[in-house]
């Protein structure tokens, strides 16, 4: 700051006193900034936990919905990916939420230097611009928080990303008109602005579609639907899935590092590389040891949690073999192996084969969420504490670790307290779920999110498990009945229409209930336009 000041002083050849950058700082942090962090923090809060209760519900809809966890695994295990995914994987996309490839023209909300200076010593009001943006960022959270909250209490997934994307729209249509809006780049794979966001609007969700469709017919029809796991050709198709998922769990992991890759390869192909190799490693295992001790085990598996010590009245349930294991805070984990249960649409055997993987993929669905949509939330609030900082030249590329765990923890809380309501949704009303059937649908979704991600797209992960599902069904149906027509009809569409239409409804909503919020609040806070 002190080399900022005496640069300014030479451009301008007038004798500041020194620390007139710090003087100025101190007032606006203390007439407006320190006010609209603990807003930020609160309402980023709030909207994390919002995010949670409905978005976060879609990578465990449908490995609780095919039985292979309880609600209660599926809250801790998904608040701890949840967690692991804001804090370490969400970078990029905070920078296209709130940052220099935002929707919203972040040129316009930086003040000049000379100008501020003038004005902070001429006693007039200073850094309006940075005012304005700060507001607009807290009022978007406020707007984006109300939808999704209404939405997850009538059962509809909405994109969490478009929601907030939308509301930061709305302010600075208010602010700026027109002008405030970042068209950005249409570059596919360098875009930014609108366009980043229309691709991962069009793009993510048909891909994965398509993605889902196609891996889920394949292998039910040559893997599940010929009930003979011990095939060649069934094993090859079991083992092929390993291999996908953990090509995606170690590409994700690899490239989360910064450094340079070795052998002067790029970071993303270093770390395609090593997801190959590792993909294969575990797929071979797979191959050879696990699938014979899977196919020989009787019963079923499915990991649930439940309390040693209940409240009320005992009632007699079903006795079951199972194995459990101790744990700390009076409760235990157990792996019932179920003689009998609803599931019927796949053998005993596939059953037992889908649901280890579908848990895997559950839990690296989870960890792709987290990265992908703390950024939504938490982009806003990472902004306005850049700002609170260094009001003046302010930048938005140092990584913020301690807020980006608020966001985390806002989302797992928001999964844990309201998440049941989607997760039914999700896991039961849209198809009929099976293991298999579950696992892909996470698998092809999880991979589409991280790619996007990685890209800095602000994806909807709504969006992508939603069309997995229908994908999967559509293909699932399809071989049972020998005709497209009847793939589609394994599909609740009365449902999907509701969907679809909340889908549609959350762009204008958000857009128009931030611009209400912000054009108050501005006249409000700020003063008249």
């Amino acid at each position: 700051l002190i080399l900022l000041d005496s640069l300014l002083q030479e451009k301008m050849d007038v004798s500041y006193p020194l620390g007139v950058f710090e003087q100025m700082t101190f007032a606006f942090q203390q007439e407006f900034g320190l006010y609209m962090v603990f807003a930020a923090l609160l309402f980023g809060f709030i909207l994390s936990f919002a995010v949670g209760a409905n978005d976060s519900a879609n990578s465990w809809g449908t490995p609780v919905g095919a039985g292979t966890v309880s609600l209660g695994v599926a809250f801790f295990l998904g608040s701890i990916m949840e967690m692991l995914g804001s804090v370490f994987l969400s970078g990029e996309v905070v920078a296209t939420v709130a940052g220099p490839k935002s929707v919203v023209n972040m040129a316009l909300y930086k003040s000049d230097n000379e100008t501020e200076c003038n004005n902070f010593m001429e006693h007039k009001d200073i850094l309006l611009k940075e005012r304005t943006l700060v507001l607009g960022l807290v009022t978007s959270m406020v707007a984006s928080q109300i939808w999704q909250l209404m939405a997850t209490y009538l059962a509809w997934p909405v994109s969490g990303t478009h929601t907030i994307i939308s509301a930061l729209m709305g302010f600075t249509l208010v602010e700026n008109g027109s002008q405030g809006i970042n068209i950005g780049n249409p570059n596919l794979f360098d875009g930014s602005g609108v366009f980043k966001v229309i691709y991962g609007l069009l793009v993510s969700p048909i891909f994965t579609l398509g993605l889902s469709f196609t891996v889920y017919y394949f292998l039910y029809r040559f893997a599940i639907e010929a009930g003979k796991p011990k095939h060649l050709r069934s094993k090859l198709s079991y083992s092929a899935c390993v291999f996908l998922i953990f090509l995606a769990i170690t590409f994700t992991f690899v490239n989360m590092k910064k450094s340079a890759a070795p052998g002067g390869l790029s970071n993303k192909g270093f770390s395609f590389l090593m997801g190959s190799v590792v993909g294969l490693l575990c797929a071979v295992a797979f191959f050879f040891v696990i699938i014979p001790y899977l196919i020989k085990m009787k019963g079923d598996l499915k990991v649930s949690f439940s309390l040693c010590m209940k409240k009320g009245k005992k009632t007699e349930e079903p006795k079951e073999e199972t194995i459990e294991i101790e744990c700390e805070d009076n409760c235990s984990a157990t792996m019932p192996i179920i003689e009998k249960d609803e599931f019927i649409d796949e053998s005993d055997e596939v059953k037992r084969i889908f649901r280890p993987l579908q848990l895997l993929a559950a839990c690296f669905g989870a960890l792709t969420h987290g990265s992908n949509d703390v950024g939504n939330c938490i982009g806003p609030l990472v902004t306005v504490w850049y700002i609170y900082q260094t009001p003046i030249n302010y930048s938005t590329e140092t990584q913020l670790y301690g807020i980006l765990l608020w966001g985390g923890i806002g989302i797992s809380l928001g999964l844990v307290c309201f998440g049941k309501r989607v997760i039914v949704t999700m896991g039961s009303k849209i198809s009929r779920m099976t293991p298999s059937l579950g696992f892909t649908v996470v698998l092809t979704a999880s991979i589409v999110v991280m790619i996007c991600s990685i890209a800095g797209i602000p994806t909807s992960t709504t969006h992508c498990q939603v069309m997995g599902v229908v994908g999967a069904g559509v293909a699932k149906g399809w071989v049972d009945s020998g005709s497209f027509k009847g793939g589609l009809q394994t599909i609740d569409f009365s449902l999907m229409r509701n969907i679809a239409l909340s889908w549609i409804v959350t762009i204008p909503f958000a857009l128009v209930l931030s611009s209400m919020l912000y054009a108050v609040a501005r006249v409000l806070i700020i003063g008249a336009f």
